[in-house]
């Protein structure tokens, strides 16, 4: 970002404000000038009426008295009373611009009225007393009526107040808008101050969490529905941060620790052989053993990242588990013998079709039927389980159990209770197990207790397969 960019940007809460002072500024002209141009609008149209009515009874008058120009001014007289004799006059001239009769508290006026060129029937305004009559100077209404004989008939109403109110409106008005305007400029610095605090707390937040304070929260300010969802969403993002970061030092010291045991075989029996020390002739096994346990680990967790991340992109098919979870059984029969152990499937008498990845289910079968096996006595029993409504299978065992305080944490990573620490394996069986199940959407529990049965369950959610062909 160039200087010059960077010194046009302004902080939000200033652009808020300006919005604010922009939008009361505007709003209250546009209020000023829509007051003040209906009261002129009212004005003029009162004051065309009554010259329209005025000039009317004159005219009926004047053709009543067959031009009798005493009857119509007695008529006018009647009429001033009701207007006011200093707001309203009468001038009527011949075709030669003489005076043949006037009735005026101010002469200048029908003078004025006299010398502009006003159309018959139109309302006009005149300034009078050498004034523009819009800042301080006197003005009248004109309209003009021919009458018959040759005779002009003009009646004029003084309209100076009326203006006069008008424009004083407008003043009040214009100087309030000083006041909008400051009250307008300090409500939006304090409104957008404080619909920025979030923002702000956020940015703070953010930066402690870049310079390592991965346990900092945003207090929830409440402000509003939308700051609590932005606060909410902003305080999970660092508690997700705070986890993965937590549990990717653990990861990677359990997985330092558990290289470091074959790493260190390799090591021995490298010196060995360099020193041409008995079991020598060992050394190619040991390093195939050590190899393949180090591949094994390292080739697991990568089908745990890659269920995790790309779970949802796998070729799926239709699975009829009834016939799969039998065959996953029989595929362990020979090892349960040879352990004394009992080992039987429990399944509905209808098919159950899934849609998933087959390879993926038997992964996942597969190291539930190992752990249960594996952690199950001579002479145990293991039972695998299917259900179909909601589609779910389980596993139990009746090996040793497992400790109430221990069951949170059998499906993390690496992780190994100190009972089985002795036992072949690297604590990431139970780990793809739950990355499996929840690619597929579902889920995985456990449920066990010290010397009891251990049960493991995993609920897979269901799409629409095609059952047709399996029935």
């Amino acid at each position: 970002m160039s200087l010059t960019d960077a010194a046009r940007r302004k902080p939000m809460w200033l652009r808020i404000a300006w919005g604010y002072w922009v939008a009361f500024g505007f709003l209250h002209l546009v209020t000023a000038a829509f007051v003040t141009a209906s009261i002129l609008k009212h004005h003029v149209s009162e004051y065309r009426e009554t010259l329209k009515l005025i000039s009317s009874d004159l005219l009926l008058e004047y053709d009543e008295g067959r031009g009798d120009m005493s009857k119509m001014a007695r008529d006018f007289r009647e009429t001033v009373e009701q207007y006011g004799r200093d707001n309203v006059f009468l001038l009527v001239a011949d075709g030669e611009d003489n005076i043949l009769l006037e009735e005026s508290s101010r002469h200048e006026a029908t003078v004025k009225m006299l010398s502009e060129q006003v159309a018959p029937g139109v309302v006009r305004r005149i300034a009078v007393d050498g004034g523009s009559g819009r800042r301080g100077g006197a003005a009248v209404r004109v309209m003009k009526t021919a009458l018959p004989g040759g005779a002009t008939l003009y009646v004029g109403f003084d309209v100076t107040e009326g203006e006069r109110y008008a424009r004083q409106v407008l003043c009040v008005l214009l100087a309030m808008l000083v006041l909008v305007i400051l009250a307008g400029g300090v409500l939006g610095v304090v409104l957008a101050r404080r619909f920025t605090a979030p923002l702000r707390l956020m940015v703070d937040a953010a930066r402690r969490i870049g310079r390592g304070d991965y346990s900092f929260r945003i207090r929830a300010t409440s402000e509003s529905i939308e700051t609590d969802e932005l606060e909410n969403a902003f305080g999970k993002m660092s508690g997700d941060v705070e986890k993965t970061l937590s549990e990717l030092r653990v990861l990677t010291e359990n997985m330092a620790h558990d290289l470091r045991t074959p790493l260190t075989r390799l090591r021995a029996a490298a010196e060995l052989q360099a020193m041409g020390m008995d079991g020598s002739a060992k050394f190619p096994v040991t390093v195939m053993e050590e190899t393949d346990s180090m591949l094994g680990m390292i080739n697991t967790m990568l089908e745990i990242a890659q269920t995790e991340c790309g779970g949802s992109c796998v070729a799926k098919e239709d699975v009829e588990l009834v016939s799969f979870i039998r065959g996953m059984t029989d595929l362990y029969s020979a090892i349960a013998e040879d352990r004394h152990l009992s080992l039987r499937a429990e399944t509905p008498g209808t098919a159950v079709v899934f849609r998933g990845h087959r390879g993926r289910l038997q992964q996942m079968t597969g190291n539930l039927l190992d752990n249960a096996v594996k952690f199950t006595p001579d002479g145990g029993k293991v039972t695998v389980r299917l259900f179909a409504d909601p589609v779910a299978i389980e596993v139990e065992n009746t090996g040793p159990g497992i400790a109430p305080e221990d069951i949170p944490h059998v499906f993390k990573r690496f992780w190994r209770a100190d009972s089985s620490r002795s036992l072949q394996g690297n604590g990431l069986g139970l780990a793809l197990v739950k990355a499996i199940a929840e690619s597929f959407g579902g889920t995985v529990s456990c449920t066990s207790a010290s010397g009891g049965p251990t049960v493991f369950r995993v609920v897979l959610r269901r799409e629409q397969p095609n059952i047709a062909k399996w029935q």
